[in-house]
């Protein structure tokens, strides 16, 4: 059997972003055979299996993490769903569920398997990134302690958010560019409820899902936690119907072009997941909307030792 291979190999103009080619015939001679060589690894390689709902990656190891290191409780006057970092540190698990993340590969997955595994990627390596980065240190004045926020982590010139988190489906990701992902899904459409699900290791943060999130409940997942969020009134949402305020997270005054995009403004967006006497005064009254201060520091103690 033949088979046809069409293989063009570029060179880089240092002086170009732009790929072009060469035009010296020593070269091209050499280009010749780096493409029948090309031609001849892909002959030989078996083809990568891409991934389907029949595939979705077993987050059985994440489970175990979530279910036996976080538990409810409260920060800073916060409820909020309490990591303990140190004991993730110390959990084969942990590290497992972070090689799952690195293997999948994520071809052919739907709609549902896409958010549940980018959700759970987002919130996995955010748990690293507190975890590999526990303490602030300086060599000028010789000093180390614990980190107090995530933020800590980065620096003016380069953010927590930008830095590599991890391996996700074969490539380092940041997780800037996960969220920036979940929030434009191509070719899925975008769900404004993800942001309830990733959770950036704060308490002001979405609680973080004592389970992971699959695909078979993708859907009551996300409005469950959609709803609980909304449902804290230190953090998520508080009505105050004596002076006809709202008081929301910051999270939807930040990403508010999506909440607008998903239900037409912001008030109802929130009016699907809360009550239906208080979801009718927010949308027959002219009520105020405010935002609570953003609590950054982290949803539990990092596993610092200096």
């Amino acid at each position: 059997t033949l088979v046809a291979l069409d293989v063009t190999l570029y060179v880089r103009d240092s002086n170009s972003a732009r790929p072009s080619f060469s035009s010296s015939p020593t070269r091209s001679a050499r280009m010749l055979l780096h493409t029948v060589f090309a031609g001849l690894l892909v002959l030989a390689s078996p083809a990568a299996q891409p991934g389907s709902a029949e595939t979705f990656p077993d987050f059985s190891a994440w489970k175990e993490v979530v279910t036996k290191h976080i538990s409810p409780g409260v920060l800073e006057d916060i409820a909020v769903n309490v990591v303990n970092y140190t004991a993730i540190s110390k959990d084969v698990n942990f590290q497992s569920a972070l090689d799952v993340l690195a293997k999948v590969d994520v071809r052919g997955f739907g709609r549902n398997e896409t958010y549940a595994f980018y959700m759970n990627a987002y919130n996995i390596l955010a748990v690293a990134m507190i975890i590999h980065h526990p303490c602030t240190s300086s060599s000028v004045f010789r000093s180390c302690s614990s980190i107090k926020s995530i933020k800590d982590i980065g620096s003016v010139f380069h953010s927590v958010w930008s830095m590599d988190a991890g391996i996700v489906a074969g490539q380092n990701r940041s997780l800037q560019s996960i969220e920036d992902f979940l929030r434009k899904p191509s070719p899925f459409l975008e769900d404004a409820r993800l942001h309830a699900c990733i959770v950036c290791a704060s308490i002001s943060c979405p609680n973080v899902r004592q389970e992971p999130y699959s695909a078979e409940t993708l859907d009551d997942q996300m409005t469950d936690q959609m709803k609980s969020f909304l449902a804290n009134t230190k953090k998520g949402m508080s009505l105050d119907r004596s002076s006809n305020t709202l008081t929301l997270s910051p999270i939807f005054e930040w990403f508010e072009e999506d909440f607008v995009k998903a239900s037409g403004s912001v008030k109802k967006f929130v009016s699907r997941f809360i009550s239906p006497d208080d979801a009718s005064f927010v949308l027959s009254n002219d009520v105020t909307v405010d935002h609570f201060d953003y609590d950054w520091n982290v949803n539990g103690h990092p596993p610092c030792v200096c």
